[in-house]
């Protein structure tokens, strides 16, 4: 009798420090996937500068313009379907600014990317900052939201999230 629970302990014992080392991933809600955005301002570089059409400009300078990277990252979704992600229309929001009646957008572009279990949503555009402080800018991006939906595969349960682009900013300098 002394054997045979030891024998059982010993394959209990076995297989709990078996499944501990285990390898593959334990996702424990894989309704909650993990939702990041990064938003970056920077001034343009000479050569960017150079590809900026400024016809229409009193006396326009490098110092005046401004590049804005936003990067949307939705972790966890292997366990998602029927994703969607609205971005914001920044030219829109950049061109509409009360009081303001210059033309703020100038151009942009974006890309979406899947990869293994993330989906990545980058946006990049240049602004003409000339009468705009770091604080408009801010303000104006934090209006504007990511809103994000989803459905879980396994139990069709719908789900969503709403992010503002200006809340992670950062203010590069040359």
């Amino acid at each position: 009798m002394k054997k045979r629970a030891f024998g059982v302990v010993y394959t209990l014992l076995t297989l709990f420090i078996l499944g501990a080392c285990s390898t593959k991933d334990v996702v424990t809600n894989n309704s909650d996937p993990k939702v990041s955005v990064s938003t970056t301002v920077k001034p343009l570089t000479k050569k960017e500068f150079s590809e900026v059409g400024t016809s229409g400009l009193t006396s326009p300078s490098k110092k005046d313009f401004h590049k804005v990277h936003m990067t949307l990252t939705l972790r966890g979704t292997d366990y998602l379907s029927n994703i969607q992600v609205k971005l914001p229309n920044y030219k829109e929001a950049f061109n509409n600014i009360k009081d303001d009646q210059q033309i703020r957008y100038w151009f942009g572009n974006g890309a979406d990317e899947e990869q293994e279990n993330k989906n990545i949503y980058t946006r990049e555009f240049v602004l003409y900052t000339k009468g705009l402080n770091d604080k408009q800018i801010k303000e104006i991006l934090s209006a504007a939201k990511v809103k994000t939906s989803w459905v879980v595969k396994d139990t069709k349960a719908k789900d969503q999230s709403e992010f503002a682009a200006g809340k992670n900013i950062k203010f590069e300098a040359k």
